[in-house]
């Protein structure tokens, strides 16, 4: 159960979040304390910030298309150049043509790359064992799930033209009708 934060005093302050704020507080929350326990494991990793892309290669039967990598970590086109270039001078991928599209460039895990997915997989085992004693397989799972509806709903979302954003804000506001948020978000 959430405990309300508390001020130096030891009180809870008082306030009233709307789901919006305590969802994004929470994640944030969760994110910090994630990477900060990531990095106290990985520090000796060199590539620690960018694990996330060997395991999805791993996922991906070890081989798969920078397209792929970018849209399933939302990494931007521009950037995952750079870091494949680390990668691979680091030894942990290879690029290679795709055939099937010779534009783009096919991304394979390399035998050091596949140690460092081999104790990847021991610490996520040594924190998922961790967490279950204090939250039950259902609640990670419901974590998750609801977790991947709020990241679908906020990409949809994005996807809205920030003028008619702004317009709808500043409507909101003069007239104080927040029922037009469900209209708005149709």
């Amino acid at each position: 159960m959430l405990q309300p934060p508390t001020g130096p005093d030891g009180n809870p302050f008082i306030f009233i979040m709307n789901f919006g704020e305590d969802l994004s507080l929470q994640v944030m929350l969760a994110n910090k304390s994630y990477n900060n326990y990531l990095f106290k494991v990985l520090k000796e990793i060199d590539v620690y910030q960018h694990y996330q892309i060997i395991l999805l290669l791993s996922r991906s039967g070890g081989r798969t298309t920078q397209k792929f990598i970018c849209e399933n970590l939302q990494i931007e086109k521009s950037n995952i150049v750079s870091i494949i270039d680390l990668l691979e001078k680091k030894n942990y991928v290879t690029r290679e043509v795709n055939f099937k599209d010779r534009r783009g460039k096919l991304i394979g895990i390399t035998p050091k790359a596949s140690y460092i997915i081999e104790m990847l997989d021991n610490l996520f085992s040594l924190f998922e064992e961790e967490i279950s004693n204090e939250i039950s397989w259902q609640e990670m799972h419901n974590c998750l799930r609801v977790l991947q509806k709020v990241n679908d709903k906020l990409k949809d979302l994005s996807n809205f033209i920030p003028e008619k954003a702004a317009e709808f804000a500043a409507t909101t506001h003069q007239t104080g009708n927040k029922s037009r948020v469900a209209d708005f978000l149709k």
